[in-house]
């Protein structure tokens, strides 16, 4: 392949007059070379990747659809046989008959019920075939109702059968506005394989097939029970296009739905609007002479009595008409007629079919002498009771599968309830809202007469209570969990349970956590709290260590279950899950007695508010898993201790706040296995980031030097923080609440209430989890008691929210004033993303990003720089502005204002601006994608991009925040050699990214939360390591130096949007000089509150480019320049490297961000601009030289330090120093000697630009 230079073949010529060879070529050409930067590597350009849909055979005819709408509802299909082209109707049927060969004899054609098969297309349930000598065509009766449309046949694109097992559901169209490569969809229920990773889960509609209908996905059913699916379309951005739908699956064989673009719900294909279809089922396969009578809301209406319009076309459900409506028509009525007998005979059954729901379905479904009309082909009456909830003393809400079409009277005929002696309880009132399908059911419902059975139609079912019922009678404030005392003798243990009818305490061995040594019964109070005290009467004189469960038993069933208030749990291994036991065993400890005494919050030098933080997020484990560490550390690799003994380098690093990914139990783990997985895999080790809960109050033991000792892992998280606030740094928690591990976790402690809830009661669930409803108040209280507890017994200083948006804000509000009264210094952010899905039907403010405008509390995480900046979900890899993808340089701006596009933050501590976390891929590994080149030979440009991306963060209003390893351009890169070169799509592995341009060892891993510690590992060569690793430890060293500068002053960290929008100012204006509206490069400045000027220049083009300054900007040219290319801080660079001063302009180096001080002091005498100094056009080795920009002893200012400057300030030998040493007294040397050449022999530059 061609190689080509990655910022084009611009050259710089330089000639030396009458000198053609000699000593003066030489020395200049050494002076040009030691300073050039160096080649770039070879750019590859990625090949495109082509998604087709996979189109379905074309078969013949009619797809459960007559031959008279087929032009409605079969637009797209490909051919269109007009009427002159088609035989006659009879004719066509017996063709279309001969089609379905070979599946059933005329005389054995039965109901589909009988078959035990439901209505799917084409062949997917079942095939009739009948015989011609049934069909009846008469020159007055056709095949076609009265007002019908002539009959137009189409070949369609019909669907292949379905699998056993599998579901197909059916759209109609996807959102308008939604390109099919960026949308999704989600499923959870009753399937298989629920959805989870949110949005990322998704199936993408690029895999769907189609037919003549639309789109449809076919997916695996749950095998354990079939009652309901749900579905929602998202896109990447992880938007809720559609909105929940629920599918009640009506019979065990139910396999397909369609959805119509208004998301209706359909058993069966939908016709064209202004039609419906009577669909007439014979048991006996006999429809001779069988016609049906119209009248109501018909366009025409049977006139003749009894001619009728006969039943002859052929369907999957018997014989059907098509029969044309009246516009706004609201019901259908008819009777089916045997043309062949007399009198009242001729009728079928005698009373009218009368069908009132046309609003929602265009075909109905009737059989043999049944008098009901049913909207679907399973038979099933259209008003099913589903559930019922008490809602408070006087009512219960009961929901339906539809109220359309039935009135109070007719609801009330049916309608009986009892309690739990069967004695009938009298109903007062009912009243019905048909829009929700839910009726409220008004009498004197007594919680003491126990749960009450509502039957209708012959369904019954138990009521439950809502949880605001239990809210209202249960809500409770007391001590919960289990409280040793001192000595440990004692322990006053509750939990709540209002809805259990026994409770006992099942103690284990302290030194076999399998051995049970005793067991005891719980006493109910009322407030559905069940209590105890634990003595020495049980034979245990000292409690601490010994471990316990809860077994509740409802009814005849009984569960074992974990107190989901303990403290420590025994050692846990995910593997020994069974029926009987399926959690964690809880611990009787008692924090309080636990690790340093002395322990207190942070002291953060600086530190006011959200907006002086810099957070640094580590994952314990990764930090000291590196292999060579072997034998220098004290302690065991990946746990708490190990990691206290490598805080100094954060703490030279300059960071304010540690953030731990989770530390609190988690569920997928063998906490006894401390083995170190040195394979490259991304799937099957014992490995986890911690995103599935099992406790919200214990810690795990993965991270515990004894993981058999309860105790041991709250000592050694605590001396771990205390080490951390030695340092002047605080600490905050990766905390998840949004979802548990598993629904049984909570939903056997009380069922239905822990969780949020679809209307049926069932819990709503995310990641294989129930979604802790935070709305409701003992919900909301695990999470704000977990908070107050991990702040007041470990002095944590902030906390992280997983997937914050699924909670409401009012929850989140409530465990930030709670924390912030323990610690004033307490921080909070979290994940704000739009994902809130609550109870079904209660809508509530959520805490995601819309909540900012709100609140001054909480910030959240702003994905709209990230993706400006570097690219990110959903398109993560594609060029953005560090990667050469040129950008709305007003949106950047606003972004770096802590302004972002997405949502409305009125305050910049509303912000968390990142451009890397702990998912998907490293910075490092996603600009190698973006850019589609191999780090073995691009690890220099790769670099010189990050350090932008870093040096924008963290110049950026609001809070900033680096992923470990960001500082130095961590890499996950699957170093396999099973994956050595490209492998087939079949072959992938798990969580890999492919990089086109690599050809050894193409694939990078994003979300490595179960890969192994070869490829998490923080590897502490690159970051530390200038002899191996010269690039990677440049970075490291020039991000330590922004984070300093960034902690020197407030010029960066200010405190409201007004100041921000007074003191920060946009210096590249679009169309001064060659600036575009989107472009590669930017420039702001900032004033902080002691009147010091601070201004960023970033190009992150592939060629120099010049920002015009003018009048406004022109004492930029007096100041010091304390970021160039090379280094970082906030002593003056003597000689800078990336940028040249001209007259009323800078002229930046490629992939270079600059940052000038101007001090607010007295102008020093007028600079003396050197005026034919070379300038960089590109980066190539050896073809760059390095300008002489000034000498800066005498143009620079001296900046005077104010008496109130931050303390920060006025030690800076304990600050970072980055850049080389020795590079002022070389570039000295070096001006030196070509002043004197210049002298000499009389120098005549020469500068030719072109571009190639």
């Amino acid at each position: 392949m061609k190689r080509k230079d990655l910022f084009g073949d611009k050259q710089t010529q330089y000639t030396i007059r009458k000198l053609s060879v000699g000593v003066a070529s030489v020395a200049t050409g050494v002076c040009i070379f030691l300073h050039s930067p160096q080649v770039f590597a070879e750019e590859v350009s990625a090949s495109p990747a082509n998604t087709a849909i996979a189109e379905s055979n074309i078969n013949q005819v009619d797809n459960q659809q007559s031959t008279n709408l087929k032009d409605d509802i079969n637009s797209n299909s490909e051919t269109v046989v007009t009427p002159s082209d088609m035989p006659d109707t009879k004719q066509l049927v017996s063709d279309e008959t001969d089609t379905q060969k070979g599946v059933t004899e005329p005389d054995k054609a039965t109901s589909l019920l009988e078959e035990n098969k439901g209505p799917v297309s084409d062949k997917n349930t079942l095939d009739l075939k009948v015989a011609p000598s049934t069909l009846q065509n008469t020159p007055d009766k056709t095949s076609q109702a009265i007002g019908a449309p002539s009959p137009t046949l189409k070949v369609a694109n019909q669907a292949p059968r379905i699998e056993n097992g599998y579901f197909r559901l059916h759209l109609k169209e996807l959102p308008q506005g939604h390109p099919v490569e960026s949308t999704g969809l989600w499923i959870w229920g009753d399937v298989d394989q629920p959805s989870s990773n949110w949005p990322n889960g998704a199936i993408p509609m690029t895999d769907a097939k189609k037919d003549d209908y639309g789109y449809y996905v076919d997916f695996k059913l749950s095998e354990k029970q079939r009652k309901q699916i749900s579905f929602l379309i998202n896109n990447k951005a992880g938007t809720n296009l559609s909105g929940d739908h629920h599918i009640p699956l009506l019979r065990p064989e139910m396999n397909q739905v369609w959805i119509d673009e208004k998301y209706g719900t359909h058993t069966y294909q939908p016709l064209k609007e202004g039609y419906v279809r009577i669909n007439y089922l014979s048991s006996s396969s006999n429809y001779d002479h069988l016609s049906a009578w119209l009248f109501k809301d018909v366009a025409t209406p049977s006139t003749t009595w009894p001619d009728g319009s006969n039943f002859v076309n052929q369907g999957l459900y018997g014989r059907y008409i098509d029969v044309s409506l009246k516009t706004n028509a609201k019901e259908i009525g008819f009777l089916i007629l045997d043309e062949s007998k007399t009198g009242d005979a001729v009728k079928v059954q005698p009373n009218d079919y009368v069908f009132r729901d046309l609003a929602n379905h265009n075909q109905i479904f009737v059989k043999d002498k049944d008098p009901k009309v049913y909207n679907n082909p399973y038979y099933i009456d259209q008003v099913q009771l589903k559930d019922a909830q008490q809602i408070d003393l006087t009512s219960i809400q009961a929901s339906f599968t539809t109220l359309d079409g039935v009135d109070k009277t007719e609801i009330l005929k049916e309608l009986k309830v009892t309690d739990k002696n069967q004695n009938a309880i009298q109903i007062s009132d009912i009243t019905l809202d048909t829009s929700k399908s839910l009726l409220i059911i008004k009498g004197d419902f007594n919680p003491k007469q126990g749960h009450f059975n509502i039957s209708y139609n012959g369904n019954n079912v138990m009521t439950r209570q809502s949880w605001e019922f239990k809210d209202q009678l249960y809500a409770y404030s007391g001590n919960l969990g289990a409280v040793l005392n001192q000595d440990g003798s004692k322990v006053e243990a509750s939990l709540w349970s209002p809805s259990a009818d026994s409770v006992t305490m099942i103690i284990y061995d302290k030194d076999n956590q399998n051995r049970v040594v005793a067991t005891t019964p719980l006493m109910k109070n009322n407030k559905g709290v069940w209590q105890t005290i634990l003595d020495t009467k049980l034979g245990i004189k000292n409690y601490t260590g010994y471990y316990y469960l809860y077994e509740i038993k409802r009814g005849k069933d009984k569960v074992k279950i974990l107190d989901p208030y303990a403290k420590s749990l025994a050692e846990w291994d995910s593997n020994t899950v069974n029926d009987d036991i399926k959690t964690a065993k809880a611990a009787f400890v008692n924090p309080s007695q636990l690790g340093p005494q002395n322990l207190s919050f942070a002291k953060i030098a600086n530190f006011k508010g959200r907006q002086d933080a810099v957070i640094y997020e580590a994952h314990v484990r990764d930090f000291t898993s590196d292999r060579s560490l072997d034998g220098k550390l004290k302690n065991q690799f990946g746990t708490f201790a190990a990691f206290s003994e490598k805080l100094d380098y954060l703490q030279k690093l300059g960071v304010t706040h540690i953030q731990l990914l989770p530390v609190l139990s988690y569920f997928y783990v063998n906490e006894m296995d401390k083995s170190r997985s040195t394979a490259y895999t991304s799937s099957d080790n014992n490995y986890n980031w911690g995103y599935d809960p099992q406790s919200y109050f214990a810690l795990s033991g993965m991270y515990s030097e004894k993981p058999k000792d309860p105790s041991a892992r709250i000592a050694e998280l605590k001396q771990l923080i205390h080490d951390i606030h030695k340092r002047g740094m605080g600490v905050i928690l990766d905390v998840v609440y949004n979802h548990t591990a598993k629904t049984y976790l909570f939903e056997d402690i009380e069922p239905n209430y822990y969780h949020f809830m679809n209307e049926d009661g069932s819990p709503r669930e995310s990641f294989g989890g129930g979604r802790l409803g935070t709305t409701h108040a003992m919900s909301r209280r695990v999470l704000v008691d977990s908070i107050k507890y991990l702040t007041s017994e470990f002095k944590v200083d902030g906390f992280r929210f997983d997937m914050m948006g699924d909670h409401d804000a009012a929850a989140i509000e409530l465990a930030y004033k709670e924390a912030k009264a323990i610690n004033p210094n307490m921080i909070m952010i979290g994940e704000g993303w739009r994902t809130f899905q609550g109870d079904q039907g209660q809508p509530v403010k959520p805490a995601d990003q819309d909540w900012m405008k709100s609140t001054d509390t909480v910030g959240v995480f702003s994905d709209d720089i990230r993706n400006s900046l570097k690219s990110g979900f959903p398109n993560e890899g594609t060029p953005a502005f560090i990667t050469g993808g040129p950008q709305s340089l007003q949106g950047i701006f606003k972004n770096i204002k802590a302004q972002p596009g997405n949502f409305e933050a009125d305050s910049p501590g509303d912000v968390v601006q990142y451009i890397a976390a702990h998912d998907n891929l490293t910075l490092h590994d996603v600009i190698a994608k973006s850019i589609n080149k191999d780090p073995k030979v691009a690890e220099e440009e790769i670099h010189r991009r990050l350090r932008l991306g870093n040096v924008m963060i963290l110049t950026s209003q609001g809070t900033a925040f680096i992923h470990s390893g960001q500082e130095y351009g961590r890499t996950k890169r699957l170093l396999n050699p099973d994956y050595m070169t490209k492998v087939s799509d079949d072959k992938l592995p798990n969580k890999a990214t492919l990089i086109e341009a690599v050809k050894e060892y193409p694939y990078f891993i994003h979300d490595s939360y179960d890969s192994s510690d070869a490829i998490n590992h923080f590897d502490w060569a690159a970051a530390t390591d200038n002899n191996k690793h010269p690039i990677s430890t440049k970075t490291q060293a020039y991000t330590a130096g922004l984070i300093t500068l960034r902690r020197s002053t407030d010029a960066f960290r200010k405190l409201s949007k007004a100041e921000i929008d007074r003191e920060v100012s946009l210096i590249t204006e679009v169309g001064q000089g060659d600036i575009k509206e989107k472009d590669l490069v930017i420039a702001y400045q900032t004033i902080d509150s002691k009147g010091d000027i601070y201004a960023v220049f970033v190009n992150a083009d592939s060629k120099a480019r010049n920002v015009l300054l003018g009048e406004k900007y022109k004492h930029l040219l007096k100041g010091q320049v304390i970021v160039d290319a090379d280094q970082a801080g906030i002593k003056p660079i003597s000689t800078p490297r990336g940028v040249h001063f001209e007259k009323d302009s800078l002229l930046i180096d490629p992939l270079t961000a600059i940052v000038i001080k101007v001090g607010k002091v007295a102008p020093s005498p007028k600079e003396e601009l050197q005026a034919d100094y070379p300038k960089t056009q590109s980066f190539k080795e050896s073809k760059t030289v390095e300008k002489v920009n000034r000498i800066a002893n005498k143009t620079s200012i001296t900046p005077v330090v104010s008496k109130k400057a931050d303390s920060y300030l006025t030690n800076e030998a304990n600050l970072p120093k980055t850049g080389d040493k020795s590079s002022k007294i070389l570039s000295v040397v070096g001006i030196s000697i070509l002043a004197s050449l210049l002298a000499l022999v009389g120098l005549s530059l020469k500068r030719n630009r072109h571009l190639k």
